[in-house]
């Protein structure tokens, strides 16, 4: 009489099995990362450094001979300093891949990588609204505030409409901005804002436009501006976690990024699966994300606030 000391997995229970993961909700793409509104800086090295000058403007003189009229340019420095983001997945072999009926490697990098997209937009977004380093090339950085920056800050709090876009057009043009500058500009909004944009006849109406965002169930762009959709809190509290968009008490901060308004430097330090060497038979699954972004300069970023 034979015995079976290693029997093979139930052809029933195989014959039921679905072989792969749902995925949860979640945001797996980037939706800035490979937006106009980012400038990529060199990758490697822990610290980046973007230089910048000022604009010049002549003086007007009269008569022969003029005597020649000197002024000075000025020049200062961006810093950024790499963050580092890092998870480790371990898996025992025997156990999980027996009790799942399959090897979840391939799934748990997926995860991983959906995660390291997220923190780029929102690192992105952070270095957009917060504070940056700025200073001459041969002094030490200092931390400036956005609004220190030039940033405007625009209420929407009893809505975004309209007449809102048409405040973020005329900031920017006021901001010595040219059309070509900030055209195709990337508005940041939670399905909130994009709802009060859904009501806005300027956005939706035929008369005014020529897409069909009634149709398509959100909005692609609201005049110029290219609409990137990001989950947030409504109903007054905070219910998303790690929001992409800043979020605060009652209130978020949406975005308009103008091109190159946010200098970005990214690294991925070790992206591996190997085996533990402390565990038996089990495998970590790593990832080593160095990055970090600021803001290029502040006449380039409008924040308008909304209500949770």
């Amino acid at each position: 009489m034979g015995s079976t000391y290693n029997p093979s997995i139930d052809q029933g229970a195989l014959q039921q099995f679905r072989d792969n993961f749902l995925e949860l909700a979640q945001q797996t793409k980037s939706a800035l990362g490979s937006s106009k509104a980012v400038m990529h800086l060199p990758s490697k090295g822990k610290t980046n450094n973007l230089g910048r000058i000022g604009k010049v403007e002549l003086t007007e003189v009269e008569g022969r001979n003029p005597n020649k009229s000197y002024g000075d340019y000025s020049i200062d420095n961006r810093m950024l300093t790499k963050r580092r983001f890092t998870k480790t997945i371990t898996i025992d072999k025997k156990n999980d891949i027996n009790e799942l009926i399959k090897d979840p490697q391939s799934d748990i990098l997926k995860q991983i990588v959906n995660a390291k997209e997220r923190v780029i937009d929102r690192v992105i977004a952070s270095a957009a609204a917060g504070p940056v380093l700025v200073g001459a090339p041969d002094v030490a950085p200092s931390s400036i505030s956005a609004a220190t920056d030039g940033v405007i800050t625009l209420s929407a709090v009893s809505g975004l409409t309209y007449a809102i876009i048409q405040q973020v057009t005329q900031k920017f043009i006021n901001n010595d901005m040219s059309y070509e500058m900030f055209r195709g500009s990337a508005l940041c909004i939670s399905g909130k804002e994009n709802t009060d944009l859904m009501q806005e006849p300027q956005f939706i109406n035929n008369d005014y436009i020529s897409a069909r965002p009634v149709e398509a169930g959100k909005m692609n762009n609201a005049g110029i501006y290219e609409v990137k959709l990001f989950a947030g809190s409504e109903n007054g509290g905070i219910t998303v976690s790690s929001p992409i968009l800043p979020e605060s008490g009652a209130y978020r901060s949406c975005l308009v990024l103008a091109p190159e308004s946010v200098a970005l430097a990214m690294e991925i330090g070790d992206l591996s699966v190997e085996k533990n060497p402390l565990k038996v038979n089990s495998m970590d699954i790593t990832i080593d994300l160095w990055i970090n972004a600021m803001r290029t300069e502040g006449a380039r970023v409008i924040i308008l606030t909304t209500t949770i």
